[in-house]
């Protein structure tokens, strides 16, 4: 019973990655503070315009003109 307990556990840690306090990568933390970091103010600024696009405050056009703004800085 115990085997079957402990392999079921190191399949589950090695496909997740992480289960409960035991991390099997050694990098996890630091892999999961990159994705968790502030975005830069340039990624903010394209996610508030493309925002602004799905919301319909200007045309395709304007979008494309002002991401090559943006991305000219």
């Amino acid at each position: 019973m115990w085997i079957i307990a402990l392999v079921a556990f190191v399949v589950v840690l090695s496909r997740v990655g992480r289960l409960g306090p035991f991390a099997w990568d050694p990098a996890w933390r630091t892999r999961r503070a990159a994705l968790c970091a502030p975005a830069s103010p340039s990624d903010q600024a394209e996610r508030i315009l493309a925002r602004r696009l799905a919301d319909g405050d200007f045309t395709v056009d304007d979008y494309y003109e002002r991401l090559s703004l943006l991305q000219s800085r």
